[in-house]
C-alpha cells in the first residue's frame, strides 16, 4: 500500500513540475530552462513589456499549446482559463505505528 501511494505521489508531483515549466515556457517571455529559477524584470517597461507578453499569450493559448491547456467551451462561449486542483480535505500520518488516517472527503 505504501508503494502504491508513493508511485501515485511521485506522478502527481511530475506532473505539477512538467506543468509548471510549461507555463513558465508560456507565459514568461524570454524564459529558458536551467535559469536556477532566477527570472527577473528590472525596470518598469520591463515589467508592463513581461505583463503585455504574459496576456497575449494568454488569449493565444488554445493556438499555440500542445498540451491540454486550453478554454472549455460552453455552448458558444469560452471559459476563462481555470486549473482545478483536489485534495482530501484532512490526512494524518502517525509515525509510530507507521498509519494514515485519511478523511475520503475530496475538496476541490
Amino acid at each position: 500500500q505504501l508503494v502504491v501511494f508513493g508511485l501515485s505521489n511521485q506522478m502527481v508531483v511530475a506532473f505539477k513540475e512538467e506543468n509548471t515549466v510549461a507555463f513558465k515556457h508560456l507565459f514568461l517571455k524570454g524564459y529558458m530552462d536551467r535559469m536556477d529559477d532566477t527570472y527577473a524584470v528590472y525596470t518598469q517597461t520591463d515589467v508592463y513589456d513581461q505583463i503585455f507578453f504574459a496576456i497575449n499569450q494568454y488569449l493565444q493559448l488554445p493556438n499555440i499549446s500542445v498540451g491540454n491547456h486550453a478554454y472549455e467551451e460552453r455552448g458558444a462561449e469560452e471559459t476563462a482559463l481555470a486549473v482545478c486542483q483536489q485534495f482530501y480535505k484532512q490526512g494524518t500520518i502517525c509515525p509510530g505505528n507507521d498509519t494514515f488516517d485519511i478523511d475520503p472527503e475530496i475538496v476541490t
